[in-house]
């Protein structure tokens, strides 16, 4: 029996139970306030159904890669920026798409009348969908909301057809994002828990150690977060965070590892298969991790997307991960490190 801990990595936010937009006339409402920015597929909110010093990165080779952006990455069905919730709901880190350009850790002036006043899909991870609008610059680089310097943190407010903002983790403006719902391994049962553990323990196993990697050889895992989604018609995907350390006095190390598996929902007995994995090593203060954030559709027919939070220790990044036709996951874009004090 594998050992797993529950702990909840959603950016310092407890997503709240899935929300419904209430009715069509709100959904109406909703629709006249976005124009053609949102359209109706994100009142509609069709639900899916069942979160060295240096760190020493180990890159899957054929399964998954997560190395330096491409020009073209950023998928313009996604707006021009993605935004992490903050500390409360009503506080928007703007991160922008075009990671390749000369500082873009940085909103330009033209960059933010484009987004000011404008309607964002807000998600969470249990598929909720919320309306917010862009307000303004509430601090030039997130300097009194946190110990990180990256990316200018924007107030954000409801609606007009809301009350208020709940909790959520990311967004897009001008976008039709779909959600696509996670259950996390706290709302499973029991045996679904320690199956699933189980599978994400055997999968984190059997990837190759890398550089320095033998330390860890032998130990045992910690999964520290699970979900389960549906990642296509009679497809059930997982998604996992595993660490396991050595515990030596003078500079203990982790090594964290992230899994993506699938397997044919019809056959729950069956195994399931790996579809990407990225891994580092390093110091327990400084290696890297990856928070999973959200998991969407860019349009109604694509495939799904993963959220990604990535923190350095001494700053972070994010990132999208995204499956192919063929079931294989890819990392797509990852945006500029915001770096922490």
């Amino acid at each position: 029996m594998p050992h797993f801990r529950r702990t909840d990595m959603s950016h310092g936010q407890t997503i709240s139970q899935p929300i419904r937009i209430a009715a069509r006339r709100t959904c109406h409402r909703a629709l006249l306030l976005m124009g053609a920015l949102l359209g109706a597929t994100a009142c509609e909110n069709r639900r899916s159904t069942p979160a060295v010093d240096s760190s020493i990165p180990l890159r899957p080779a054929t399964i998954g890669t997560s190395g330096a952006p491409t020009p073209t990455t950023w998928d313009a069905h996604l707006g021009p920026v993605l935004l992490v919730s903050g500390p409360s709901p009503d506080l928007a880190t703007v991160v922008l798409g075009d990671s390749t350009r000369s500082g873009a850790d940085t909103i330009t002036a033209r960059e933010a009348i484009a987004i000011r006043s404008s309607p964002a899909v807000l998600i969470g991870r249990g598929d909720s969908v919320q309306v917010g609008i862009l307000q303004e610059v509430h601090s030039a680089k997130g300097e009194e909301d946190s110990e990180c310097t990256g990316w200018p943190a924007w107030r954000i407010t409801a609606s007009r057809s809301a009350t208020g903002l709940s909790p959520w983790a990311v967004g897009f403006v001008g976008a039709s994002v779909q959600p696509i719902r996670m259950d996390s391994i706290e709302s499973l049962s029991r045996n679904d828990s320690a199956h699933l553990a189980a599978d994400a323990t055997r999968l984190a196993s059997t990837l190759p150690a890398g550089g320095g990697g033998e330390r860890f050889t032998g130990l045992p895992f910690t999964v520290t977060s699970l979900w389960r989604f549906r990642a296509g018609p009679g497809t059930e995907g997982l998604v996992a965070n595993l660490v396991r350390h050595v515990n030596q006095e003078a500079r203990p190390l982790e090594e964290r590892t992230l899994v993506i598996a699938e397997r044919d929902s019809t056959r729950r007995d069956e195994r399931f298969n790996l579809a990407y994995y990225d891994r580092s090593q390093g110091a327990e203060e400084t290696v890297e991790s990856r928070d999973v954030l959200a998991l969407a559709r860019p349009t109604p027919d694509a495939q799904p997307m993963l959220v990604l939070g990535r923190d350095y220790g001494d700053g972070m990044a994010y990132a999208l991960v995204q499956r192919d036709p063929s079931g294989r996951w890819r990392e797509k874009w990852r945006s500029p490190r915001g770096h922490c004090k």
